[in-house]
């Protein structure tokens, strides 16, 4: 039973055509839309909410989008007095807190996908990363050395919790800065570097390509509408040559919609020279 039948005769048919389905859990955290038109029967979902899922203590609502140099969103306290969990996925565990910090657990998938591609030895960096979702699934995994690189203060303090939560086999190095300050100065290339954060992909692509070995790869994420996907490819590798640099693309994928007609998109790029 999702919220919407649990609802069903007790609120207004009319309201209830502006429940949406969709909701997310994040540890012991659902966070919800609750439209205005519907706002005065907040409460109820959110006790309706805990009701069907019984390990959630804490609900949320979305009040606005992500935005902002650190990318966090508005939120409103529903039900519980504290918004930081421990998230579980992939057999690591992370400190999250979405009103401090973007997280998403919808990724998981994605982010096992990207593990299974690494090999030990690997030298990584990991631009927007965030509360260090990618960089600890991989070195939970692989014996490897990741540099990785967050604007976000609030998220790498909780990025640095999660370090002792779990015993890694690889390392990480977290700098906490803009990445258009910290990655041109670093004095090493890398293996393979991971842009997560789809919105701003573009605009760093430059920075990847310059910090890339010759035959490294470039796990590059970007939100497109969907009639676009067919051409991402062809673009990719058309932004990649006017930069200079020869690439082969080794995949895409759909990873999801974020909203009517339009999805994250991840692109394994290869850099020939």
């Amino acid at each position: 039973m999702n919220l919407k039948e649990a609802l069903e005769g007790k609120i207004p048919q009319k309201d209830a055509e502006h429940i949406y389905r969709a909701f997310e859990i994040i540890g012991d955290i659902a966070i919800i839309q609750v439209p205005k038109e519907i706002e005065q029967h907040k409460m109820l979902m959110a006790e309706t909410l805990c009701t069907l899922h019984k390990n959630i203590k804490v609900v949320i609502r979305k009040i606005d989008e992500v935005s902002g140099k650190y990318r966090v969103g508005k939120y409103e306290i529903l039900i519980g007095e504290r918004t930081d969990t421990i998230y579980k996925e992939n057999g690591i565990r992370l400190k999250a807190d979405p009103t401090k910090a973007y997280f998403s657990s919808r990724m998981s998938t994605e982010r096992e996908r990207m593990t299974e591609q690494v090999k030990d030895g690997e030298k990584i960096i990991c631009m927007f990363a965030g509360i260090g979702p990618y960089p600890i699934n991989i070195a939970k995994k692989r014996d490897v050395s990741i540099k990785a690189v967050e604007i976000n203060p609030e998220a790498t303090k909780l990025f640095a919790e999660s370090l002792k939560l779990n015993k890694l086999k690889g390392n990480i190095e977290i700098f906490t800065g803009d990445v258009k300050d910290i990655v041109p100065n670093l004095p090493e290339n890398f293996d393979r570097i991971l842009m997560p954060a789809p919105k701003d992909a573009p605009e760093f692509l430059e920075i990847a390509l310059q910090k890339v070995k010759k035959g490294g790869i470039i796990n590059y994420y970007a939100f497109v509408p969907s009639e676009y996907f067919a051409d991402l490819e062809s673009d990719v590798k058309n932004k990649c040559e006017k930069l200079g640099k020869k690439v082969k693309i080794l995949a895409k994928r759909n990873c999801g919609n974020i909203g009517i007609c339009q999805f994250r998109a991840a692109v394994d790029i290869q850099v020939l020279d």
